[in-house]
């Protein structure tokens, strides 16, 4: 038996580990006791001692292979998404293949550049190589720069005196408290900028450059301040009936569970995450009408739940700016995924208009998993949690789309500023 760490949080960021979860994981290759050894406790993941060059056996390699491919079998959702999206026949054998190519080359460090490849080559979702050692990095060396933070000054924020703002979102103002938060310089000086902009006509919000991350800077900033009633997001959820995906969703319950009774009484909470007990998969459907949900998933999909996003106005004067709601354009494209595309949807709730391109297939959620192998000691991370739209469609197949697409010839700026003129000559 091996001991894995499931890393979790409903804010959508890996900060908490349950190291006491001992699934079966009994492979149809031969046990290789004496590679395979047990990990010795740490207290922190950013401890642990994970191999880089080293070199080790193609039999250490292809048991770590099969470890993931068994993970992937019982609790990653999306191998049916991920083949109707690139015409493959089998993904599970697409990924063996490709993570198994030139397999002489086995340095730790190689075998997780293959590894990623596979990942990103086949499947979809959040689906790939933790890297302790390079967060770590990160986290000690990213939050020391402020000058690369203020990046929403790269355009000339103001565009039209008194009526039209811009604002390019910095991109640390989705990073991971783990990862260090916003420098106070970048918050105040935002701050500073959403009062000078108090009362006029149009705001525009560029969220094209942004990937993923933590939301809860933009919901303070963007979204509390900018809607009058309490919005609600129900994401319609599933999971298939492997270790992994049971023990995140019992995570991510009891986290929630105990959140809400902490703030039960806290009006500065502006964002709450709640979830539903499971139910069985096609009794979900059935009480939903999810009429579009995809068969062949429901299928491989053992329960359904419901989690809720609610968010509540903010009335601090410090953020607070009286605009109407449909005077807020959010820029977006392809590459939003995950945090950024949360947004996005929270956003088209809080009545802001999309302007942009498709958002990316990668939407993620709660339910992020992470475990361990026992012969590279290195860690995977995979969503757990199926999740689709008011009618049934995985939200990774079919991400948020635009009130309006780009013009031709014109990029979402542009476009924007000319549906803004065109209306203006109507007024």
């Amino acid at each position: 038996m091996k001991k894995i760490i499931i890393l979790f949080t409903v804010l959508f960021i890996l900060t908490s580990c349950n190291s006491d979860i001992e699934p079966n994981l009994e492979l149809d290759v031969e046990p290789m006791v004496e590679i395979a050894k047990e990990p010795t406790p740490q207290s922190t993941p950013s401890n642990l001692e994970i191999a880089t060059d080293n070199w080790i056996t193609e039999e250490e390699l292809l048991y770590d292979i099969e470890l993931i491919i068994r993970h992937l079998e019982e609790s990653f959702p999306f191998i049916g998404v991920a083949e109707r999206l690139s015409n493959s026949e089998n993904a599970i054998e697409s990924f063996r293949n490709t993570a198994t190519y030139l397999l002489e080359y086995r340095t730790v460090n190689d075998f997780f550049g293959r590894i990623d490849f596979a990942f990103n080559s086949v499947f979809v979702g959040h689906l790939g190589h933790l890297d302790l050692n390079r967060q770590v990095f990160f986290r000690a060396t990213n939050s020391a720069s402020q000058e690369n933070q203020r990046t929403f000054r790269t355009y000339p924020p103001i565009i039209e005196e008194g009526r039209i703002a811009l604002i390019r979102v910095p991109p640390q103002l989705f990073q991971a408290p783990a990862l260090g938060f916003v420098s106070p310089h970048t918050q105040l000086e935002l701050q500073n900028f959403i009062a000078e902009i108090q009362g006029y006509e149009h705001v525009i919000i560029d969220l094209r450059h942004i990937g993923g991350g933590w939301i809860e800077n933009f919901v303070y900033l963007f979204i509390a301040p900018n809607i009058s009633e309490p919005i609600s997001f129900q994401e319609f959820s599933f999971i298939k009936s492997g270790e992994l995906s049971k023990n995140t969703y019992e995570t991510a319950f009891a986290e929630a569970e105990h959140i809400a009774r902490f703030f039960s009484s806290a009006h500065f909470l502006l964002r709450k995450v709640s979830l539903t007990p499971l139910v069985p998969a096609t009794d979900f459907v059935q009480h939903h009408n999810l009429i579009n949900m995809n068969q062949e998933d429901l299928e491989n999909l053992a329960y359904g739940f419901t989690l809720e996003t609610r968010i509540t106005p903010s009335y601090s004067q410090l953020v607070r700016r009286q605009l109407q709601a449909e005077n807020i354009w959010l820029l977006i494209g392809p590459n939003n995924y995950s945090g950024a595309e949360w947004v996005a949807r929270l956003s088209e709730k809080a009545g802001f208009t999309i302007v942009g391109e498709q958002a990316n297939r990668r939407i993620g959620g709660a339910g992020r998993a992470t475990f361990q192998l026992p012969n590279t000691r290195h860690f995977i991370t995979m969503d757990t949690f199926y999740i689709t739209d008011s009618t049934g469609r995985a939200m990774e197949e079919f991400p948020i789309e635009p009130h309006y697409f780009n013009r031709p010839g014109m990029d979402a700026l542009q476009t924007t500023l000319a549906i803004i003129a065109e209306r203006s000559e109507t007024n």
